[in-house]
C-alpha cells in the first residue's frame, strides 16, 4: 500500500466556511496549513446537492475561485480547489459540482441523507459510479463510514476497493471519522489490507481537526502494522 500524502506533505479533504459547512474560512485554513509546514492542501467543500439539502449558503460565488481571483497571499502552500461529490443512488449517479462548476479534484463519498437509492444496493452504486466516472474521481472518501456499514460486508469492501484500484482511484483513511468513532473498524482493516494507494485525510471541519486528527490516523496505521 502506497500512502500518497505523508504526515508532512498535505491534507486533501478539508471543508471551509467560505463555501460549505466548515467553521473556518479558506484563508484561515491556508494560514494553518503553513504553520503545519504542509506543501499542498485541497479544499474540498460539499457539492451543490448537499448544500441545498442541508440549507448551507456559500459566502461567495464559486466563480471567484474557478477564475483564480483568489490567491494564496499567506505562505508557499499550494492550494487545490476540489469538491466532495455525493453518490446519489445505485445507478451510480453523482453530484460533483458547486454552483454548476465542477472542479478537477473530486472526492466521491456517500452520505445517508444524500443517497436516495436502495441502501441494500449501495455496493452497486459505488461500482457503477466507478465505471461511469472513474477517470474523474481522485479519491473514494470515507468508504468505511458507519453510515452504510449495515449494508456492506467485507467482501463488498474488497470488491469496491479492487474496482477503484483498476480505475486508478485512491482510497481514504478518514481521520475525523476515526477519531469521532464514526468508522466501521472491521471494514477499515479490510480496506487497508487490500488497497493499492491511500490518502490520509482529516476531513476537517474545524482548525482543531485540521491540526490534530491526521496524527491520530498515522498512529493507528503504525500500531496496526500498516506502515
Amino acid at each position: 500500500m502506497k500512502i500518497i500524502n505523508d504526515n508532512t506533505y498535505g491534507d486533501y479533504h478539508i471543508h471551509s466556511s467560505t463555501l460549505s459547512d466548515g467553521l473556518n474560512s479558506i484563508d484561515e485554513m491556508v494560514i494553518q496549513a503553513g504553520r503545519l509546514n504542509y506543501k499542498e492542501i485541497a479544499i474540498t467543500d460539499h457539492n451543490q446537492e448537499y448544500l441545498n439539502t442541508y440549507n448551507f449558503k456559500a459566502n461567495t460565488h464559486y466563480s471567484i475561485i474557478s477564475s483564480r481571483r483568489w490567491k494564496n497571499i499567506h505562505n508557499d502552500v499550494q492550494v487545490i480547489f476540489g469538491v466532495e461529490a455525493d453518490l446519489l443512488n445505485e445507478n451510480g449517479d453523482i453530484c460533483d459540482h458547486i454552483q454548476n462548476i465542477t472542479p478537477e479534484f473530486i472526492i466521491l463519498s456517500a452520505h445517508q441523507k444524500m443517497y436516495s437509492g436502495d441502501r441494500r444496493s449501495i455496493k452497486n452504486g459505488y461500482l457503477n459510479a466507478i465505471n461511469r466516472y472513474g477517470s474523474k474521481i481522485k479519491i473514494l472518501g470515507h468508504l468505511c463510514s458507519q453510515q452504510f456499514s449495515d449494508y456492506l460486508n467485507e467482501k463488498d469492501i474488497i470488491e469496491i476497493v479492487s474496482a477503484a484500484g483498476r480505475a486508478g482511484i485512491s482510497l481514504e483513511l478518514n481521520c475525523a471519522n476515526l477519531v469521532n468513532d464514526k468508522t466501521c473498524m472491521a471494514h477499515l482493516k479490510t480496506l487497508l489490507s487490500c488497497c493499492k494507494s491511500l490518502y490520509v485525510n482529516s476531513d476537517a471541519h474545524t482548525l482543531y481537526e485540521f491540526i490534530n486528527v491526521r496524527d491520530k490516523g498515522f498512529n493507528y496505521l503504525k500500531l496496526n502494522n500498516f506502515i
